[in-house]
């Protein structure tokens, strides 16, 4: 998946009222969507935002060493920076789920369960697309790792290659890759992730999270951090027009391929913590130490920053 980070200046020497912040991240995929977002919410907010590309790996690395000061994080992000002595949270949630399991259109395979005993590919287990979508095929009873001839791939393009060529027989794969298969034609979703929850009345999970280190928010304006973070999530939110302008960076043409992921990612963002969202993060905690991605247990309310925490506890 694709991650942002940014680093601060602090308010000395900025021209606006606020601290200037360097966004870094991906230039392709959902990342080129938010750091657009996050830019008009500095220019409302009078937080100066300066755009550096980065790898997601790097920008992960580099916020939790201090290099920079606010990036995106998923919740086993930020207990696994916690494990590693990193004091890292999660200021304002981004996006839910977004992977989904395609087949061929023409492909007799109809359900997650018929699929038991075939040659199935996913990304890497270190990577929130797989712990999305073992957590949905446990809660239907199927153990992706014992019950699929499993692949692991090195990225969504790869997963794409192995349904093409029939080495597959499913994939999971993620935003905006998903939507640009079903553009395309050919592909058939067997099951989206936030949609199998929704539909049983399970609330969203913020599966990516604006995060930034406890020290640098006491050392800066938490509240206006907090809100720049939140407002660059709601124009991502309701603003089709960012995804049409990014056509090329998601790979999409316009505006009919932006608009079909508009209508399918815009309802994924996720504009506040809530009780209900973060009893389902804290489900995907307990997974993910299930699942050996964390080492020990995390109380996911000590993970987020509310509205009116101010980043001191």
């Amino acid at each position: 998946m694709a991650a942002l980070a940014l680093t601060a200046c602090g308010a000395s020497g900025s021209e606006s009222d606020g601290p200037k912040v360097v966004v870094g991240g991906s230039d392709i995929g959902i990342a080129a969507l938010m750091v657009e977002a996050i830019e008009q919410a500095g220019a409302e907010l009078g937080v100066e935002v300066e755009y550096k590309p980065m790898a997601q790996k790097t920008a992960q690395i580099a916020l939790t060493n201090g290099d920079i000061d606010l990036g995106f994080m998923s919740m086993v992000n930020l207990a696994a920076a916690r494990e590693q002595g990193h004091e890292v949270v999660g200021i304002a949630p981004t996006w839910a789920a977004n992977s989904s399991m395609l087949v061929k259109e023409d492909s007799p395979y109809r359900s997650a369960a018929e699929l038991k005993g075939e040659p199935v590919a996913s990304l890497h287990r270190t990577v929130s697309v797989f712990a999305e979508s073992y957590f949905v095929l446990g809660d239907m009873g199927i153990d992706m790792e014992k019950d699929y001839r499993l692949m692991l791939a090195d990225s969504g393009g790869l997963l794409q290659g192995l349904l093409d060529t029939g080495e597959m027989k499913a994939i999971t794969q993620y935003e905006p890759n998903s939507t640009r298969m079903l553009h395309e034609g050919g592909y058939r979703e067997v099951f989206h992730t936030s949609h199998y929850w929704q539909d049983k009345g399970r609330a969203l999970v913020p599966s990516q999270n604006w995060a930034a280190r406890k020290d640098w928010l006491q050392a800066n304006d938490a509240g206006l951090i907090q809100r720049l973070a939140t407002r660059a999530t709601e124009i991502a939110k309701t603003d089709a027009s960012i995804y049409e302008a990014n056509a090329e960076a998601v790979n999409l043409p316009a505006p009919e391929g932006t608009a079909l992921l508009f209508e399918r990612f815009a309802p994924l963002l996720l504009l506040g913590y809530t009780d209900e969202n973060l009893a389902a993060a804290q489900e995907e905690l307990d997974l993910a130490k299930r699942l050996g991605l964390l080492h020990g247990e995390h109380d996911v309310t000590t993970m987020v920053l509310s509205g009116g925490d101010e980043a001191q506890s």
